[in-house]
Formats: structure tokens, sequence, C-alpha cells
């Protein structure tokens, strides 16, 4: 506390910059000293990719968040990347409060929320009851072994038919495929130009998904990936509960 002010520090990945000036601007409003990122790296402030910059960044966000009394993440769509579970770990280790831009995203358990991401990677289509959390999957209708047995699921979409209430989550769309693998190319460490080089060209070219798993299955960075493809994947399904329930609610408000 700074006088009557509580001190709040604003943590989260820098491609959300709409998202950190609105809650700078919320949380000020409401009362408190507010301090946020000096740059937006992922937002077009390109001078924290020189030589020690985003290290030293990194470490003064730390030093950011020693001043106040809790960190403010912005964790839009559930996204939280890897640097911000850092500073998240540093906040509880040093008794900081840690707010949450969107509280409601984590709608269910964690061990539910990665085996749908995992089966949503696998080309499944999942229907999720919301009222018990049971979750049953199913092929995909757009992939190829769904087209050489399509009966197959038609007693699990009998089940899925009997519940009152239910939420159908598909794998995401190619764009947004295409989006994680541009995450991860932004999160290398700063010595690996050659290695981000190769990524960025394979996704400038045609068949940029074949491209960039080649780069990647003959790198040391290989498991990195699927790692981070996961927290994507799991960012994504609470997403797109937030948004169901989020769309049931204004449906019943009509």
């Amino acid at each position: 506390m700074v006088s009557k002010y509580k001190v709040i520090t604003l943590c989260g990945s820098t491609r959300f910059k709409k998202q950190f000036l609105e809650a700078q601007k919320r949380l000020t409003l409401e009362g408190n000293i507010v301090i946020s990122v000096g740059l937006f790296g992922h937002s077009g402030d390109d001078e924290v990719w020189t030589e020690g910059t985003k290290e030293m960044l990194d470490d003064m966000h730390k030093r950011k968040i020693d001043m106040a009394d809790a960190i403010f993440v912005i964790n839009v769509g559930g996204y939280i990347g890897e640097s911000t579970r850092s500073e998240i770990e540093y906040a509880k280790n040093n008794g900081k409060d840690v707010l949450y831009l969107e509280e409601g995203n984590a709608t269910l358990p964690d061990e539910i929320v990665r085996e749908i991401a995992e089966m949503l990677d696998c080309g499944h289509r999942c229907y999720l009851n919301p009222d018990t959390n049971e979750t049953i999957f199913t092929l995909n209708p757009g992939s190829w072994e769904y087209s050489e047995t399509p009966n197959e699921d038609a007693e699990l979409l009998e089940r899925v038919d009997s519940w009152e209430r239910r939420i159908t989550l598909t794998p995401p769309e190619s764009y947004e495929s295409f989006r994680f693998m541009e995450g991860f190319v932004d999160e290398l460490p700063e010595g690996e130009s050659s290695l981000r080089g190769k990524l960025i060209a394979a996704l400038s070219n045609n068949h940029p998904f074949a491209r960039f798993k080649a780069v990647i299955d003959s790198c040391p960075y290989r498991q990195g990936w699927f790692a981070y493809k996961q927290r994507c994947l799991e960012a994504y399904v609470k997403d797109e509960i937030s948004d169901a329930f989020k769309k049931e609610e204004d449906s019943m408000n009509l």
C-alpha cells in the first residue's frame, strides 16, 4: 500500500496491448496505483528484441512485482505464457495476491481441460455436459477416420442427445493452429535466431504446417513445442467453454 492506495502490477503477454490499457484504466479509476509494462514487444515495440533488452525487462518486471501488493494477470482466452507463469509463481512465493482478468475461464478441473485438449489435438470432437462435467468424444466429421466408420459413434451421440444441456467443442481451425506456431516462434530464447529464422521461413511458404513440423522434428525444441501447443489448446478449450456460457446467458436475457 502507498498511503491508502493498493499497488497492482499488470502481468501477461504483450500481444494483449489493448487489454493491458483497458485494465490499467479501470483499475486506476477503482482507486489503485497501477504498474504496467514499459514496452509491448509482441505488439510492435521491436526494441524489446535487441540484445539483452528482453532479459533486462523480465528482471525489471520482477522488481515491479516486488513493489506491488498484488498482480493482475491479463489472461485473454485463458492464455498464460511461460514468462507470465514465472511471474505468477514469483508473486505467490513472495506473498502477493494474484488476480485474473478472466477468472471465469477456469470452469472445469484442469485434468478435464487437459483431456479435452489432447483429444481435440487428435482430431476428435468433444461433447461436454456442463451440469455434470461428463465428456463424450467422437470422431470429428471432418476427419478421414469418420468417413471410414461414420456409424460407430451413434450410441454415444444418443447419450449426448439425452442431456439437457451440452457444449460442443471441435478442433481449432487452421488459422488458429497457425497462430499457435507463430506464438511458439515468438517465445523462443533470444539466442535461437537461426532456428527462429528457419521456422519463420517455414511459415511463410507453401505447406507451412508440414514445413514447420519438419523443422521442429529435427531441433532440440521438439518437446518444448508439444508442451507449448498443449497449453495453447487448453487455453482454446477454456475460451470456447467461456464463450458457450456467455451465449447461453445472452439467449436467456433476450
